[in-house]
């Protein structure tokens, strides 16, 4: 059977592990450290935090490869751990997808979050707790319904061998989902690409608009509180600028749908450029923000790095005699 490249291999789980340690770690922070003006925004981040350990730790499993059967159907390989382990595969991926479009989402809004509270009033943390978990519910019911849309294994192997009968694919590690014009798990798949696109579209736009309103001198705004937002900004910013990577993987995914492109590096990819993005998301938190920098660095031993430090100059003496 056809396992995947080892480098490919490699990165993937090296990749997901890194995702996990320093996501566990920043969730412990976060939860434990977290400065009380920081409250409201804390909610979001431990939100996020968990959707993205959730993510990594599925893919670590998975390790999926999406194989695009024309328009008719898409079939899922797992080529992880989770195929000797477990009996039921699909509950894994189906975290990870779940997780990706979540990451998604809630990235978006934090971005938001940000530049809502440079115009008005931060709002209290149960107000930010009931609007998460409408915007959670509306992504978690599409995949109920994807989840109920598994093609019997006949089925599946009927696609294959229609579509790519040459791949050398474990019949036992692949299953999919057909009929796509009348999926269940259709509104799914597109709800998946749509925020690929405009979220990530909406991440550079409100970020441009918070550098905006930051840099213009004729707001009223006092020095503390620019400086204050500057790094989470920041740190947004670069979360949103390699989060675009994941609309080049959605446009792969299209184009393999289409029939267009067909590569397994691309069948891959799909998955591995959101496992990346996931992990670069708490490294750069950690690194950014600075109450949780400091408590980081701190771990390590490196307080020094926030500690201010004096400068001694030696100034030597000179002897003068009076001339008699």
């Amino acid at each position: 059977m056809s396992d995947p490249p080892v480098l490919l291999s490699i990165i993937h789980f090296t990749t997901c592990s890194i995702s996990i340690i320093f996501g566990s770690i920043l969730l412990l922070i976060a939860a434990l450290r977290t400065p009380r003006y920081l409250s409201s925004y804390s909610v979001l981040l431990r939100t996020l935090t968990v959707i993205e350990l959730m993510t990594s730790m599925s893919a670590f499993l998975v390790f999926p490869r999406i194989v695009p059967l024309g328009m008719e159907a898409v079939a899922c390989v797992y080529s992880g751990p989770v195929k000797r382990i477990f009996t039921n595969k699909f509950i894994f991926y189906l975290i990870e997808l779940h997780g990706t479009v979540q990451y998604n989402v809630f990235m978006a809004v934090c971005f938001c979050y940000r530049y809502y509270v440079l115009r008005y009033e931060a709002p209290s943390t149960l107000r930010v707790r009931m609007f998460m978990a409408l915007i959670y519910l509306f992504t978690f019911s599409l995949f109920v319904l994807f989840s109920t849309c598994l093609a019997p294994h006949e089925v599946t192997l009927f696609y294959i061998n229609k579509y790519v009968p040459h791949y050398d694919i474990d019949p036992e590690s692949v299953q999919a989902i057909v009929d796509l014009s009348h999926s269940l798990a259709t509104p799914a798949i597109v709800w998946t690409i749509l925020t690929a696109g405009t979220l990530s579209s909406l991440n550079v736009i409100v970020g441009s608009a918070i550098f905006r309103f930051l840099n213009d001198k004729s707001r009223h705004l006092s020095e503390r509180t620019r400086s204050t937002h500057r790094p989470f900004i920041v740190a947004l910013s670069l979360q949103g600028v390699i989060g675009q990577l994941i609309l080049f993987a959605a446009i792969g995914y299209v184009l393999g749908q289409l029939d267009l492109v067909r590569s397994q590096i691309l069948e891959y990819s799909t998955h591995m450029v959101s496992e990346f993005c996931v992990a670069t998301s708490p490294i750069i938190t950690l690194l950014y923000v600075k109450p949780y920098r400091k408590v980081f660095l701190s771990i390590f031993g490196h307080d020094f790095v926030n500690r201010p430090r004096s400068v001694t100059l030696a100034v030597p003496q000179i002897s003068v005699t009076p001339v008699q």
